[in-house]
């Protein structure tokens, strides 16, 4: 839920993490009919990607299958590959986005020399609808001011390039960078710029550049006034390696600002540029550290690449990366921008070209020797150092300039980080750094410690001339001697119960030799591919399952795929991975070692889908070279393809795996009658009111439909056929059901009927445009064409004293208060929550579409808006991004939209992950239902698919990140946090647990991208973050709460309501909070005890804000529904 006072940031209301820092400072296999999967990659942008070779997307080969599939497969593929590359051309116009060299694993793309690394080629899920809501009759809203994309979308985001409109990512993790905070000038944009890659903390704000000693030159001619300056204008990234904190209720990623390391160019000595980008007085328009959205680079969910207005430099920001990748250009003269690397720390040693193993090569592979550098002391004089700490200094503080063939080592004292950097073509570079000196001298560090230049790039030849300078950076060891101001850290590594790469013994030369091997592949543009089920039947219901597919978009640093270090693929480390890598297909792919080396980082889940080995064993692990991280163990994976299977489980439906209690169901009758008669306030029917509260009484109404219609069907019948299919109840308990059901009254068909007009009416309401004047809701939808989004106008609600469910909205379109306000509608015209609240919206239209076929017909469209709002599966919709909510790399989705990346310093949010659950759940439905009314349709009956496919894959992913990240339990984790697996689930997989024990709560109120807390946008009390993981109650409820934790939680969630009502004048009850206690004690299988305190919660309470979601029929049904202990 979103915040209702507009506040964002850090928050922590755990004293124990105030002081944070420490104190000195498997592939499917071609079954007949599988060209009917849809298969399709997740383009933020909405950039198609058409496959030449879309066979190659089901034709991958697993190392552990290699050898028995081989032929088979390539049999097949070769069979069918001229069928998917006509295809594939057909669709993109005779070209496509890939080429199908064959030949070589290296594949070129359109976009100059840079080239592809066998990429995993996937044809287009189709859109669930093209229909362009202003078609619909949907009004068009455009923003302003900071509701409006920033600049650094640049041209082609905002003004279309070539004049086509292209729907903007609103929630992605990566998005503030793209604030406008940080496009004004990322330089002062501060934390608020940083995004979490995992394992690093990214930022795009360098600090200052110290003047070097003697004005040495670096790039173009200084200016007089430069010259006179202490310091220069730096562009270019920022690499951060966070550390856990925690305390019983609050968990964070934190790092200090001086442990970092910055990678890019000094932006004052480029005027000729500057010039170009000055208006007619003189004035700057942009920052000289401002940067843009790459335009010749698609939009990706797993990043996003930017480049430099003032400087030809570019960079690619990716989830997972080992690696922090800029690429360096020539400025408009044609000379090359020269890199600069700063860090906060003073160099302890600087290794070239070498390794600590003896075995030194250059880039031919032939003996080298090692070679230290040496830097220039920072006022270019001699300093007398002490001998605790010595910087690597020449004895009389000058800096010689060193040639660099590949890569340089950098050990930095205070942090006792080790950083690896490494550089597509030979340079010449020379450094400077502070030192210790034997008297000190009283004052603060300066910001920047250690500075080093890259003062010539070097070449062999010809071909080089048009070649960039590739500089990539990567973390090495961040305990290199254990004695850096970060030791308890250090310390805490070696109790995690796994070894990580800083381990001394087994992990950190294999963990080079790796980088090493990888450091000649970046990836560029990731893609994610959906590969949903094919067309139903043979029994294979229960069978459901989507592969996931990461395509890394591997690129060479060099043309021509030239390497940058000699080839070592390591054995171990293959072996280690668990990662799958997509095959070529071609005869002489030289086995393809290059793609074996390209590495990125997995989390737990991902390496669960992966590996071939069982997840609960930790020898799954031991050869694997990982890091800590915020979501636990984290490893690095070969190859530029990853795919991952991820189940559906079975069919979703309205009803439980099993019926009401036949004890219970003479209660539920009572209650349905009494709960049928349901009257909905005025000003809900006319559409006056947000788009949340409402809507979750539409769902509760539905419910009551639904439960009547389950009771109806076992009352009537005759016991030779099952009307539902109840998959965990034995005949007996059927039988019991049937027979309780047959003895209880029941609402009159009349009264269900009239409910059933009345939800149809509050549903439809809100999809007739053009507001109050046309009929429609006076709260209308809009069409907001400036990021490509299905968003309300808001409603400034007046009523009358004593009227307060009979008032209006006292504005009409254009005046739209929730487009101005972020705090209007929580926040619904700004991105924030739209799948909460539409999931409510669209669960009650599946069931008045089940009940009324013919409406479910003529609204279908404009229920599909709600859907290709939160959930677009196709790059083809053109009018909506692709899966706004959807973070595919945690697997969970984020609720906060724009203003996130304006304040918040950890990111995207989410606070209740049971009612993103229950929105994907909602729009499964929905598919089912209209499937079932389209059977004689075969297009709309594949939509309706389609749709069901979408729903369920994002429910099942869902419900594993929620207990994952939110449900805390069964933890063995140590004091800085772990990865340990517990077993024997409901749905039998595997609890990862990721968190210190330090964090005492089961769950997690609020999950940001860096930090996790124990509460709340809406209210303190601890109930409130133990509740609003756990509504609304629906079949899903029993998917998304395993009864382990559901037992771990019940005690502290009756004691924080008893609390709460104690504290704060009965508020766990008259909140509805109680409602959600008695739900919570039937999962731990307690029916009768659950039943007993449902019905002493007073009627009132079903009609207070937290039990809206709740009629008293729906609370005994879910009580009655549960699994008996």
């Amino acid at each position: 839920m979103s915040p209702r006072n507009g506040s964002y940031g850090s928050i922590s209301k755990d004293e124990e993490a105030v002081e944070l820092l420490p104190t000195t400072t498997t592939t499917p296999e071609g079954e007949e009919g599988a060209e009917e999967a849809y298969i399709g990659t997740v383009d933020a942008g909405g950039s198609s990607r058409h496959s030449s070779s879309g066979s190659a997307s089901w034709c991958v080969i697993t190392r552990n299958h290699r050898i028995s599939y081989a032929l088979v497969v390539a049999v097949v593929c070769l069979l069918s590959a001229r069928y998917w590359h006509e295809r594939a051309a057909t669709a993109a116009g005779g070209g496509g986005w890939y080429s199908n060299n064959n030949d070589d694993i290296i594949d070129s793309v359109a976009d100059g020399n840079e080239k592809t690394a066998g990429r995993l080629v996937h044809d287009v899920v189709p859109a669930l609808s093209t229909v362009d809501p202003s078609s619909l009759g949907f009004r068009t809203a455009t923003r302003s001011g900071l509701a409006l994309p920033s600049d650094a979308w640049g041209e082609r985001y905002l003004d279309g390039g070539k004049g086509e409109f292209t729907p903007l990512p609103t929630n992605e993790w990566y998005l503030n960078l793209l604030s406008h905070r940080a496009a004004k000038d990322p330089s002062s944009a501060g934390e608020i710029a940083h995004v979490y890659t995992i394992p690093y903390v990214l930022g795009v704000s360098p600090p200052r550049a110290p003047m070097l000693p003697h004005n040495t030159k670096h790039g173009s001619n200084n200016s007089k006034q430069e010259q006179t300056t202490q310091t220069q204008t730096m562009a270019g990234i920022d690499l951060y390696v966070p550390i856990m904190k925690a305390g019983s209720s609050n968990m964070q990623m934190v790092y200090d600002a001086h442990n970092g390391v910055s990678l890019g160019a000094i932006v004052n000595d480029y005027g000729a540029h500057l010039a170009k980008n000055r208006d007619a007085d003189g004035k700057t328009l942009s920052a000289p550290t401002s940067y843009e959205v790459d335009p010749d680079v698609p939009l990706s969910p797993l990043g996003v690449s930017l480049r430099w207005k003032h400087v030809n430099m570019k960079t690619h920001v990716v989830r997972g990366m080992p690696y922090g990748t800029v690429r360096f250009g020539r400025d408009a003269t044609g000379k090359d921008v020269l890199p600069t690397i700063l860090a906060g720390n003073r160099v302890a040693s600087i290794l070239l070209d070498s390794d600590d193993a003896g075995n030194n090569n250059n880039m031919e592979g032939k003996p080298g020797k090692k070679k230290m550098m040496m830097c220039g002391s920072m006022t270019g004089e001699h300093v007398d150092q002490g001998a605790d700490h010595v910087a690597a200094i020449s004895k009389d503080g000058k800096a010689q300039t060193y040639t660099v063939e590949r890569e340089l080592i950098l050990h930095l004292d205070q942090s006792d980080f080790t950083w690896i950097a490494f550089f597509s073509r030979p340079v010449r570079v020379r450094c400077f750094s502070d030192a210790m000196p034997k008297v000190s001298v009283p004052g603060a560090d300066t910001e920047v410690q250690f500075r080093l230049d890259v003062v010539e790039v070097m070449t062999t030849g010809e071909e080089e001339e048009e070649e960039e300078l590739v500089v990539r950076m990567a973390l090495l060891d961040e305990c290199t001697t254990g004695r850096g101001v970060i030791k308890a850290h250090c310390d805490n590594l070696k109790k995690l119960g796994y070894d990580t790469v800083s381990d001394k013994t087994k992990k950190s030369k294999e963990y080079l030799k790796v980088l090493r091997e990888g450091a000649m592949l970046y990836p560029r543009s990731p893609s994610v591919g959906t590969e949903f089920p094919m067309e139903d039947g043979g029994g294979e219901e229960e069978q459901r399952a989507t592969d996931v597919v990461f395509d890394w978009d591997a690129v060479p640093v060099r043309p021509e795929g030239a390497r940058v270090a000699p080839r070592e693929v390591v054995a171990s480390v293959v072996a280690g991975s668990l990662g799958l890598r997509a095959e070529n297909g071609g005869e002489d792919d030289n086995d393809n070692d290059d793609d074996d080396a390209f590495v990125m980082f997995a989390l737990p889940h991902h390496l669960e889908s992966l590996s071939t080995n069982a997840m609960g064993s930790e020898e799954a692990y031991d050869d694997s070279l990982c890091l800590h991280t915020f979501h636990g163990r984290t490893c690095l994976v070969r190859g530029s393809a990853w795919r991952m299977s991820v189940s559906h489980g079975a069919p979703q439906s309205f009803v439980a795996d099993r019926p009401p209690a036949a004890d219970a169901i003479p209660s539920i009758a009572e209650a349905l009658r009494e709960d049928v008669g349901f009257e909905l306030s005025p000003n809900v029917l006319r559409g006056a009111a947000d788009t949340y509260f409402p809507a979750k009484i539409l769902a509760k109404m539905g419910r009551i439909i639904e439960i009547n219609e389950e009771l109806k069907s076992l009352k009537n019948s005759d016991g030779d056929e099952d009307t539902y299919d109840y998959p965990d109840a034995s005949d007996g308990e059927i039988e019991d059901a049937v027979s309780a059901a047959a003895d209880v009254a029941l609402p009159t068909d009349e009264e269900v009927e009239a409910l059933l007009d009345d939800l149809q009416r509050a549903v439809e309401i809100w999809l007739i445009p053009g507001g109050k004047e046309e009929g429609g809701a006076e709260a209308e939808f809009l069409y907001d064409a400036s990021w490509g989004g299905f968003v309300n106008c808001g409603c400034k609600y007046t009523f009358k004293k004593g009227h307060e469910d009979n008032g209006s909205c006292n504005n009409t379109f254009p005046e739209c208060p929730a487009l101005a306000d972020v705090n209007e509608d929580f926040g619904n015209g700004w991105y924030n929550d739209h799948h909460f609240h539409y999931g409510y919206h669209i669960y009650a239209a599946a069931i008045v579409a089940k009940h009324r076929p013919e409406w479910g017909r003529e609204y279908y469209e404009r229920i599909l808006l709600y859907i290709r709002d939160v959930a677009n599966p196709s790059a083809e919709d053109t009018d909506f991004p692709v899966f706004r909510q959807k973070d595919w790399y945690l697997g969970n989705s984020w609720a906060a939209g724009l203003m996130s990346m304006e304040l918040s310093p950890h990111g995207r949010e989410q606070e209740s992950s049971s009612e993103a659950i229950a929105a994907w759940e909602g729009i499964a439905l929905y598919g089912n239902v209209m499937m079932d009314v389209f059977t004689e349709d075969d297009e709309e009956l594949d939509s309706a698919r389609l749709v069901r496919n979408v729903g369920e894959l994002l429910t099942a992913m869902e419900v594993s990140a929620a207990n994952r990240f939110w449900h805390v339990w069964g933890s063995k984790n140590d004091e800085e946090g772990s990865t340990s697996v517990t077993s024997g689930n409901v749905n039998n997989n595997p609890h990862i647990n990721t968190y210190p024990k330090k964090y005492t709560k089961p769950v997690v109120g609020m999950m940001h991208e860096t930090m996790a807390s124990f509460q709340t946008w809406f209210a303190p009390e601890d109930v409130v973050s133990y509740g609003i993981q756990l509504i609304p109650f629906t079949a899903v409820s029993e998917r998304r709460d395993e009864p382990e934790w559901s037992s771990i939680l019940y005690p502290v969630y009756a004691k924080s309501c008893e609390t709460a009502n104690e504290e704060n004048d009965n508020f766990c009850e008259d909140n509805g909070w109680s409602i959600v206690q008695a739900g919570l004690l039937a999962e731990t299988g307690e029916i009768n005890d659950a039943l007993e305190m449902a019905a002493e919660i007073p009627s009132k309470v079903f009609k207070s804000e937290g039990g809206d979601g709740n009629s008293l029929s729906n609370t005994l049904w879910f009580i009655a529904t549960r699994k008996q202990s």
